[in-house]
């Protein structure tokens, strides 16, 4: 490393490294292959940085010149080139380039003075020195009471404290504040030492940092420290020792994957049961942001998931697998239309998840098997659903329709794996659910065509004539919480703990405070009621005509019918039945649906027959 261009290494990907990744694997040689080109992406993104803060003058503040910042490093990588590289390589240092490079760029108009940002070149600087027992001295930036140095610890310093010294002599590094002098070392109160998790289990380790007080630990923007409670971070190490165990013993070679990416954690509050947070971007190879785990399950496939992520962002930094333009598609795992890039991150993500459940559900004691098997079930079928769909696209380049193909090759192996029918059935109902949520939610018609086919209905014209002549749909580009999942997670809690869910089922108005986004008809539905169900959906729609959960939940009782003409249109075009809602509701009529299951008829009659299409490979536009 020097202040001359850095020999990068290879950057590109052998066809048996290409091949394994296509495939959903990851051997310890194509993780390692990633590493390199990661590597030289991370250096080309530091040296673009560099030379953007040469050329603007509030990029220094009071902080000394970034060259200095870069000659300490470039002296801290001669003496240890092991510890600068993993400073550099540290998750939430691709975070900070890419945010900085954006403000640098586009000019973002924000409170955050630009130089608190550039200084944490300086941080890195002064943790690599510090690493490499250099001497030095070096002021760094402070951010709402905490000055980092990654990898090494974080001081806790007064909140109005904008800039710090880090001073190293002879091995003692010391912390000036203004108002003392923080050493770093375990003693001092406001020293704070990473947070390590190591575990081990059937020969593999995985050892990560918890992130809580580095500012560019979150992959959504600059975040306030937060320190982790110790019993919180007890929780965390139990949690990783037992997926771990998991993982290592069920799946060792999506463990050694796992173990060669994942360097940090970044924990946010636990959410709601089954509808954990965690987000990784291809900025931050190996980092996870992610919520704190229901269990053990939860967590390790969690780190699948995000995995999974980390080794698509990274050959997507070696190769454009598809076109992004400017249509959006149907994701069975997210509420809101997405690109198709953003598809098959998730298509690649949830093959992975597949692949876990696939492997678990044999191996689970009998009282989780039933869950297990619903996942596998639900997540085969969307995979594999999604990946055709992207096939289809017209939107793949060469490789990306190789690596597309050689997915749902690998995935379709277990596509006739026998499950429960109760199983197959429930899964079968859950995609059906969230397609016609999504499609109710999000998909919306000209206005013109709206009020066409409300009149329409209106005069109990031919639906068919009025269904044809609807124009080309459009979606939402930033629809509402839709809760899509509602139904779903419901039913995750009848599959996992049915003590527990006797309790909701005994309170039925009060479901809704237990999973978010479900009624009283959901909680029928889910047990099997399905005559108390319709009635509740159909009073839902009394009350509020445009609302999607009550159609859908109503076609969801009668989906064993599907050939009722109902039945097609709640479940097959919803957005047709929402679109003669609010085309009365514009021309002023007191009477939306006198007869909610007559107006679906009504449209049902208007559609083809046949079954209903798991996803449309022509995607839509943004309304």
């Amino acid at each position: 490393m020097s202040n001359d261009p850095v020999p990068l290494g290879p950057t590109y990907l052998e066809h048996a490294h290409f091949n394994t990744l296509a495939a959903g694997a990851g051997d310890e040689a194509t993780i390692a292959a990633l590493r390199r080109s990661e590597r030289s992406w991370r250096l080309i993104v530091l040296r673009a940085l560099l030379d953007a803060c040469v050329a603007r003058a509030d990029a220094r503040g009071p902080l000394a010149p970034v060259t200095d910042a870069w000659h300490l490093l470039v002296q801290a990588h001669a003496a240890a080139p092991e510890s600068t590289e993993d400073v550099l390589a540290q998750p939430q240092v691709g975070i900070w380039a890419a945010h900085t490079l954006r403000r640098l760029g586009d000019g973002t108009d924000t409170p955050v003075p630009l130089w608190l940002d550039v200084g944490y070149l300086h941080a890195l600087a002064a943790a690599s020195a510090t690493r490499a027992g250099l001497s030095f001295e070096l002021d760094i930036p402070a951010r709402q009471g905490a000055a980092v140095l990654p990898t090494v610890g974080a001081a806790s310093v007064p909140p109005d404290v904008a800039v710090v010294g880090v001073r190293a002599r002879d091995g003692q590094v010391d912390i000036e504040t203004g108002s003392r002098t923080v050493r770093c070392l375990p003693g001092d109160p406001d020293w704070h030492e990473p947070i390590v998790v190591e575990v081990r289990a059937g020969g593999f380790g995985l050892r990560v940092e918890l992130l809580d007080r580095d500012v560019y630990r979150d992959l959504r923007g600059p975040s306030s420290p937060q320190p982790l409670p110790a019993a919180e971070v007890a929780r965390w190490r139990a949690n990783l020792a037992d997926a771990w165990k998991l993982l290592a013993g069920e799946q060792p070679e999506r463990a050694q994957a796992i173990s060669g990416i994942v360097r940090t954690l970044a924990p946010v509050p636990r959410r709601e049961r089954f509808r954990p947070l965690s987000a990784s971007g291809a900025e931050a190879f190996g980092g996870i942001l992610l919520s704190e785990p229901d269990d053990a399950v939860e967590l390790a496939v969690t780190l699948v998931h995000e995995s999974q992520h980390h080794k698509l962002g990274a050959v997507s930094h070696l190769l454009t697998l598809c076109e992004a333009g400017d249509l959006r598609y149907y994701a069975p795992w997210r509420d809101d239309p997405r690109p198709l890039p953003g598809v098959l991150q998730g298509a690649y993500a949830f093959a992975g998840i597949t692949q876990f459940w696939g492997v678990h559900r044999i191996q689970a004691p009998p009282g989780e098997r039933a869950a297990a098997d619903f996942e596998f079930a639900l997540w085969r079928r969307q995979t594999l659903d999604v990946l055709r769909m992207i096939a289809a696209s017209g939107r793949l380049t060469a490789h990306g329709q190789r690596f597309v193909e050689t997915l749902h090759t690998e995935l379709k192996t277990c596509q006739d794996d026998p499950v429960p029918a109760a199983a197959l059935d429930a899964a079968d109902a859950a995609a059906l659910d969230h397609r016609s949520m999504w499609r109710g939610h999000n998909i919306r018609l000209d206005p013109a065509d709206r009020d066409a086919l409300a009149s329409a209905w209106q005069h109990r014209a031919p639906a068919a004539e009025a269904v044809v002549a609807v124009g080309a749909a459009k979606v939402l580009a930033e629809p509402p919480p839709g809760l899509l999942d509602a139904r779903a997670v419901l039913r995750r809690h009848l599959l996992v703990d049915p003590d527990a869910f006797g309790r909701v089922r005994a309170a039925p108005d009060e479901v809704g405070d237990r999973v978010d986004g479900t009624t009283a008809a959901d909680l029928a539905l889910v047990t099997g009621d399905v005559e108390r169900a319709r009635a509740g959906y159909l009073g839902e729609l009394r009350l509020d005509p445009s609302r999607v959960h009550g159609w859908v939940g109503l076609g969801l009782t009668q989906i064993d019918r599907p050939a009722d003409p109902a039945t097609r249109a709640l479940l097959g075009c919803p957005e047709l039945i929402l679109a003669v809602v609010q085309g009365l509701r514009s021309r002023g009529s007191a009477t939306v649906a006198p007869d909610p299951l007559e107006l679906a008829s009504w449209v049902g009659r208007g559609l083809p027959d046949r079954q209903f299409d798991p996803v449309d490979p022509a995607g839509w536009p943004v309304a």
